[in-house]
């Protein structure tokens, strides 16, 4: 299983799998570390194919973010369905993280940082 992962001038922009969840967590926690290693300016992470998201998901999701934080990457989440977002709701995560209805938005708001 493979992210979605483009570059949109300078910023790495990683399209979650539909379901992220204790199967896909492992290998997708693979992938994003390769990201962390190139330290991006900015990462947004889309939600939009993204139906499901489990506990393991959002450990991924948070752990990855502190690494991009850390390194100074400036980062966003986009595009979530209302069944993630009510997950996002009920874990706290709407608190923690930086969250744009699309794509589009996100990358805008990034950039003019």
């Amino acid at each position: 299983m493979a992210l979605d992962i483009s570059t949109i001038n300078g910023t790495v922009v990683i399209t979650i799998v539909r379901r992220f969840d204790s199967d896909s967590a492992p290998a997708i926690e693979v992938e994003l570390k390769k990201i962390v290693e190139q330290h991006p300016e900015s990462v947004i992470f889309v939600f939009s194919k993204t139906d499901y998201i489990s506990s393991a998901g959002l450990r991924v999701l948070l752990s990855t973010t502190r690494m991009l934080m850390k390194a100074g990457s400036r980062v966003a989440l986009s595009s979530l369905s209302q069944q993630v977002r009510q997950v996002f709701e009920i874990a706290g995560f709407t608190k923690i993280f930086t969250i744009y209805g699309s794509r589009d938005d996100a990358l805008q708001n990034l950039q003019k940082k």
